[in-house]
Order: structure tokens, then sequence, then C-alpha cells
């Protein structure tokens, strides 16, 4: 759900027609501790009686169920020394008991009126608010209380008492007040799976960036420039983890940044540094009615409160008895405000006496205390004490004790904590974290890197990061990809301490926002290659990374197959212009021409060497505009890849004219799977040919051209260019065309070098003509002719060609041409004269067992051969023990 203003939300569910038009209404609404779901109840409420909201409601109650229980029996207790049975049989409560103690100001004439049976004539259409369930121990969860059939006994009697979850339980099904509408707060949040039909869920969010921005202005606005300080520590710091939406958690940190700025302290910078903070704010002494100060033995309860933190933790309990209260020494402040600042007393759902933290998460850091304190009950290498750590499902008791292990964030705890502080657990953490870190890094387990880097992060400690990340084997370079704030808060802390990072993986990051790109912003800046293909960046995240890129060490920067359109783009070209990047990677990111104009801009002043722009529906309009930037005599841009672009002959024109302006830097150029046509191709030798050009590589594969476009080719092929690599495969070249192309081989000016004509059609005359090119002299190394049709005849002038001594081929291509083994004696005999061959590609053909033996020696007496490819083949599992002598034989 998006964050909407719950006061609307909540009167929405509860007033509208569909909802009005039933007997009752149910609605949950859930959230964590501290999230203002009472708050928000309670305002409901007030906002009723003002006649502003709910109008529809006769009466709006507000039950806060735990304080009348624990009410409740507090006054059963004042009546004298009973059992504790009979004590627990007298805490029974009745909905009239209930609706009393919670408004004592009611009539009993009131009462009387809410209390009628359904089948009155006058029954008033009521809205009952029950808070405060998740503070009474052993009551049921709320999916459980509204389940129908019930697991308690349910009671239909108002005026009779009955233990505190039958009563709740026979409210939520309506065996109580039956036509009654509810709104039950609850902490745990119950799958709509598990509810009734009818009942509605509401969640409480918190605060947004700029509700959280609003609550500092307005709680600070009297303390000079605290609120912006705060507002900024709140989202650099703390912003990270999801409880810092919480009205509670901000309330908390302007409270403590407010004190701290009165005192002269520094803000916090740590979780473990703000907690240390409130709580020894909260066992600062207090002073009596009259004035004199009281100070209890601070370090004593701060160790009865530690110990009784870890007993509860790892029992997996929210709450404690009074005994177990009294057995770690807190007798003596029972009545004291620092022991109450820490715990509140409840009545179970039984009626037995029990206490609870009031924060979780300062029970968790209250866990990792009693870590470091001498007698508390530890035993074990660390290793096991993490564990039982994390078997106690905490979220932030590792994180503490990390961050309680460094001198500087258990600081605001001196004098308290110091008293019996077991130093050697401290530096007993370190040396564990810095072998664990180590051990972590040098594995690929992204969980195990994450986790490692939280705990350096929370120590601050510069020193032992870079220690722990110095191991030359440490695998920096694995993918973070959908990395959480927290975590993306702890990747920057670490790798920026490492001074220089050579690559920043972040692939398949599929919700990048500017809250994490804004954690992540340090080490866009500092990484020299950024990889972040398949991921799905928002605006401001992108707009973050643009803000790396400018004036930061990026070369290389990988974007392929997000979904960036022309939009995404346009936020990253004005950087381009500041940035150092020489490679660029965009393939498959849903570009159009429209992004051209702003990428023309930047080709023509940028550092670009490289761009891939593969996959894109770029069409003749966009590359019309990029090669304006071509044509720039600032233009540094040497490779560009426009592989499926949608371009047809229209653009070729331009292209070609850019390719002969005298100052286009463009020396490799990948056309492929475009329909240019034999006019597109045609147009663009024109250019090819110009003495000016400074291709080096082309690539025109599937291009849908024919013999037709050979001529031009052939010419510009012989030109005396600088074109070495040329890729026509997937083209129907056919006969006439490939022997065109033959003869401008043969010509001393052309610097041809590799040749790729895979599935071109070719015959037999072409193959002869081949082998009389390579016998005369070619610069020919790399020959690629697969799929073409000509059998052992075509490649025995192959054969034929290696053994001359003017042949310089290196690499021959010829998967499924329909060899046999009756050309393997020739092969070998012609590869063993030529001596040079470095691979030969023979997948897809028609060989046998039989022919493996002969290759396998032919690989092994071929020291310079990195590469003899036999893939699917006509080869049975009797010859893979034979290839596999030789490590260079694939199959």
């Amino acid at each position: 759900m998006n964050r909407r203003c719950l006061d609307d939300v909540i009167t929405t569910v509860l007033t509208s027609e569909d909802t009005l038009l039933a007997k009752r209404r149910v609605v949950v609404l859930t959230g964590p501790a501290g999230a203002g779901k009472s708050v928000c109840v309670n305002k409901l409420a007030q906002d009723w009686a003002r006649g502003q909201v709910l109008k529809g409601y006769e009466l709006v109650l507000h039950l806060c169920v735990s304080e009348c229980v624990t009410t409740w029996v507090s006054k059963v207790r004042e009546c004298g020394s009973v059992s504790e049975k009979e004590e627990r049989k007298q805490s029974c409560l009745s909905l009239e008991n209930l609706l009393m103690l919670a408004h004592p100001h009611l009539s009993s004439t009131t009462v009387s009126y809410v209390l009628k049976e359904p089948s009155s004539p006058t029954q008033p259409r009521l809205l009952l608010l029950l808070d405060g369930l998740d503070e009474i121990p052993h009551l049921p969860d709320i999916s459980e209380l509204l389940l129908s059939p019930s697991s308690l006994p349910l009671c239909s009697d108002p005026r009779r008492p009955v233990p505190i979850s039958h009563l709740l339980s026979s409210l939520a099904q309506g065996t109580l007040l039956p036509a009654a509408s509810l709104l039950i707060t609850s902490r745990k949040v119950p799958d709509m799976d598990a509810l009734p039909p009818g009942v509605k869920r509401v969640e409480v969010l918190g605060f947004s960036t700029s509700q959280r921005s609003q609550f500092f202005q307005r709680f600070l606005s009297e303390d000079g420039d605290l609120a912006p300080k705060m507002t900024q520590l709140c989202e650099s710091v703390f912003g990270v983890y999801e409880f810092s939406s919480l009205p509670l958690f901000c309330w908390t940190l302007a409270s403590v940044g407010r004190t701290l700025q009165q005192t002269g302290g520094a803000p916090p910078e740590t979780l473990t540094q703000l907690w240390a903070h409130i709580t020894a704010l909260s066992l600062r002494p207090s002073v009596s009615p009259e004035g004199a100060t009281q100070v209890p033995p601070l370090p004593t309860l701060l160790r009865g409160l530690a110990q009784l933190a870890r007993t509860i933790s790892m029992d997996g309990r929210g709450f404690c008895s009074q005994e177990e209260l009294l057995s770690v020494g807190l007798e003596p402040f029972l009545s004291s405000p620092q022991l109450r600042a820490f715990l509140q007393e409840a009545i179970d759902a039984h009626g037995a006496h029990t206490f609870f933290f009031l924060s979780p998460m300062m029970q968790e850091f209250l866990v990792a205390v009693s870590l470091f304190l001498e007698g508390c009950g530890w035993v074990g290498s660390m290793d096991e004490l993490l564990t039982d750590l994390e078997d106690g499902m905490m979220e932030f008791a590792e994180v503490f004790v990390a961050g309680l292990s460094e001198t500087s964030q258990r600081a605001p705890l001196e004098g308290v904590l110091e008293a019996g502080y077991a130093a050697e657990q401290g530096t007993g953490f370190q040396r564990w974290l810095q072998t664990h870190a180590q051990q972590a890094l040098d594995g690929c387990s992204r969980e195990r890197h994450l986790r490692c880097f939280r705990l350096l992060r929370e120590t601050q400690n510069q020193t032992l990061v870079k220690r722990s990340i110095s191991s030359p084997s440490a695998r920096l370079g694995i993918s973070y990809g959908g990395l959480g704030r927290a975590d993306c808060a702890a990747l920057s802390y670490v790798l920026s301490c490492a001074g220089e990072i050579q690559r920043l993986n972040l692939y398949n990051s599929k919700n990048l926002t500017s809250d994490h790109t804004s954690q992540l912003l340090p080490v866009f800046k500092m990484a020299n290659s950024i990889m972040l293909s398949q991921s799905n960046l928002t605006p401001g995240a992108l707009a973050h990374l643009a803000e790396g890129l400018r004036g930061g060490s990026t070369t290389e920067l990988d974007l392929s197959y997000c979904s960036l359109r022309d939009e995404g783009l346009r936020v990253l070209c004005p950087a381009l212009s500041h940035s150092p990047l020489h490679t660029l990677r965009v393939p498959v990111c849903k570009l159009t021409a429209v992004c051209c104009k702003d990428l023309s801009a930047a080709l023509a002043v940028c550092a670009l060497r490289v761009l891939d722009l593969r996959g894109n529906s770029l069409t003749d309009e966009g590359l019309t505009l990029l090669c304006n930037a071509l044509k720039s005599q600032q233009c540094k841009l040497q490779e560009l890849s426009l592989h499926s672009c949608d371009l047809t002959a229209g653009s070729m024109s331009a292209l070609s004219e850019a390719l002969s302006c005298g100052h286009c830097p463009l020396t490799s150029l990948d056309l492929t799977g475009n329909d240019l046509c034999d006019l597109g191709v045609n147009t663009l030798s024109n250019g090819l040919g110009n003495p000016s050009c400074k291709i080096h590589t082309l690539k025109l594969f599937e291009c849908e051209l024919t013999d037709s476009c050979c001529a031009a080719l052939a010419a510009a092929v012989r030109s005396g260019g600088s074109l070495a690599e040329l890729d026509l495969s997937c083209n129907d070249l056919g006969q006439e065309g490939a022997l065109l192309l033959c003869e401008s081989l043969k010509a001393p000016e052309c610097s041809l070098i590799s040749l790729s004509m895979t599935r071109c059609e070719l015959t037999l005359p072409v193959f002869s003509a081949l082998e009389e090119v390579l016998c005369d002299g070619s610069k020919l190394q790399a020959l690629a002719l697969g799929l073409n049709q000509v059998g052992d005849t075509g490649a025995r002038h192959l054969w034929r060609a290696l053994k001359h001594a003017h042949c310089k081929l290196q690499d021959l291509d010829l998967e499924m041409i329909g060899l046999t083994d009756d050309c393997v004696a020739d092969l070998c005999e012609a590869v063993r004269a030529h001596g040079s061959l470095k691979t030969l590609i023979l997948k897809n053909n028609s060989l046998t067992d039989s022919s493996i033996p002969s290759l396998v020696q032919l690989a092994k007496a071929c020291p310079g051969m990195k590469e003899l490819n036999v893939q699917y083949n006509d080869l049975s599992e009797d010859v893979f023990e034979l290839m596999d002598s030789c490590s260079r034989i694939r199959y």
C-alpha cells in the first residue's frame, strides 16, 4: 500500500458504502512497535468526539486492553492475600468491567445502553478501538482470535467474567456485541488468507522521507539548526533501516540529539552509539522531590538488565516473570525510574505478573552488552556465541556486538559498562571478525560477504576494515545485486575504506531506487568499472549514478538489458562530458531515435571510446544524428555496435559520409542484424574505400545481402584502406559474389586478415578460389566457412592450401560443412605441414570414433594449437577418455 494519510484510510474502510451495509465491520491495524498505531486510534476517538470523522457511529470507545487488565489485577490484589489459583480466578473480566475500567466516566445508564441485546430496536451503532493486545503475554495471535470456529470458549453474556483471551475472542467473533464494529491494533501482520472473509487489514508504514523532515522541523523548531542536522543524520546514517520510518524512532533520535547538543556532545554515527546514548540517558540519576540526587548502583542495574535480556531472548520469549527479574539482582530497583525506563509491567492472559522491555531493539542491545560483561553466562567460541544470537531470532544483536567491540562506539557508556567490561571479548571479537571476513571474502557467498560488511561498518574502524579486505584473493567483484538499503551502506563504507575499487558489480538489481544509490554514491565515484546489467533503476537512482560518473574514476559502465528508455539515457548524457568513461554498454535498453540527439551531443565532446547500442530501435533517424558526432574533431569513439537497431539503407549515406570525413576515429563497426540490403552496403562501401576511413573491423552478419553488393564491397577491400576484419556471415552471397571477393583478396593493397563467410551459400568453385588466394600470398590469418555444404571435396582445397609455404592461416572454422572420416588423413597431414594453426573448428560434422586417435595425435604433435573442436560429431563415450588425454581438444 502506498503511504497515504492513515486517518483517511481507516475512516474510508470503516465508512465505505459496502462496509456500512454490513452488520459489523472488523479492521486490523498492523505495524511494528512505534509505528503510531495507538496514537492513531486515540486521535480517531478524539476526532469522532469533535464530530469530525466516523459520523455514522453513535459511540466510539478506545479500549487500551493491557492497561485495563493490569488495573483490574492490581485492584484484585489490593483486596487481600489469596492463593495464586484464586487470584487468577478473580482476575477474570467481563465486558462490562472492561468498559468501566477504560472509561470510568461512563454512567451505568450509558454502559447498559451499549450492552443492549442486538435484537433491540435501539441498538447503537458502536465502534470499539481495541489497543494494547500485543502487551499481554500469552495472548493468542490476532488471526486466532478472529478464527471461527474458535479454539477458545466463547462468551455471549457481557456481564460474565471470563479470562481476557476468551473475552477478546468473543468480541472478535461477535458472540459479544455482535453488531459492534471493531478496529484492532496488532504488531504482527496476519496473513490475509488466515483472516475470515470480510476482515480488512490496514498496514501502518510510518513516515515517508518528507514526513520525517517535517517531523524534525516541528519537533526541533526552537533548537537552532538542529532540525536540518538531525534530518541529514537520519537519512544518511539511520535511513537505511526500515525502523527509521517509525515515528517513535524519530522522536527518540530527536530527543537524543537535543540532549547531546545541550551538553556539547556529538551526534551518534552508528546504531551502537545511538543505543549507547539512549541507555546512558535512561540510567541517569534521578532527583528526589526534596532535591537530592539519587544514584543507584548503575553497573549492577545494567548487568541485571543485560542478563535479563539475554535470558528471555535466548528462550525465544518477549517477557519474563517477576521471579526471573528478582533472580538477576534487580529487586533493589523495582521502584526506581531507571528500571521503568527499560521495563514495563504487564499482566498476561492468565492473570500472571510479567515484565517486558519497552523496546525490542533495546532488548537486543542489552543482549549484546551482556556479551561484554563478566559473569553473564556466555561460554564458548565466538562462532558459537554468535550462533546463539542468531538462534534467538535477533536482527541487530550481532551488529551491536560489532559496535561494542570498538571503544569509540561504546564511549557513551563509559563508567557504567567499563566496571565489569570483559576486555578480552572486544579484542577477541575483532580478531574473529578479521579472520572470518578474510575467509568469507575468499569465497563467492554474497550473504557471507554482506554479513561481514555490516559488522565492519558498525565498528567504524578503518584499520580493521583494510586488514580484513586486503587479501589478494578477496573476491570483491562478485555480484552484489538486489541489495537492501542497509547493505548498500555497508558495502559503500567497506569499499570506500579500500581506497580503490576495480569493479563494482551490482548485476540484476531489480529495484534500485534513489534511497539505495544515495548510499552507493561514494563507490560510484571510486569504481573503475560498474556492472549494472539486467537491473531496474529509478530516475532518482540514475541521477545518483550520473553524479557518480561526473568527476569520478569510472572508465567502464555496463547497463545491458536495463529498461533505461530515452528518459534514462538523457539523465546520464550530460555527465559523460565530465567523466573519464571510455566504455558504455546500453544494449537492449528500450532506446529510440529520441535519445540520439543527447547522445550525439555527448559523443562530440566526451572521452567515450566504446559504445554498445545493440538491440535498441534507433532507426535511420537515430544513426543519422549519431553521425553528426562522428564527424566532430573532438569525438574519440573507436568502437560502435549497432547490432539489430532497425537500420536500413536510408542511413548509410550519412554513415559513409562520416567515415570519409577525415577525422572520424571509428575503427570497429557492428551492423549485424539490420536490413541494409545491397543498396545500403553499396553506399557504405564508398566510405569504406575512402583513404581517410579508419575502419579496421566491420560486421555485416545477416544484413539481407546478395551478390549484387559484392562488387562495391570488393572494391573497398582492395582499396588499401584499414579494413582488416570482415564478417559477411548469414548472407546469400552465392558463388558469383564470393568469387568477386576472392579476387579482391589477391590484391597486394588488400589488408584483410580475418574473413567470415559462414552460411553464405558458397560452392566448390569458391573453395577452389580460396585455395588460390591462400597460396598466393594473401594476408588472411582467420577464415570462417562453416555451414556451406561442400563436404570433403571442398575441404580438400583448404588442406592443399595449408601445405603451401605462403599460407598464413592461424584460425580455421569449418563447422557443419559435411566432413567425414575420409578427410581426416589429408587434414592431419596438412595441419602438421602448416605448423602454425592455432584453432581448428570441426563442430557439427560427421566424424566418428575412428577419426579420434589421429586427431588426438595431431593435437599433441602441434604444441601451438590452442583448440581442436570436435563437438556435436557422431562420437561415442568410448573415445571420451582418449580425448581427455589432450586438454586442447573440446568435445
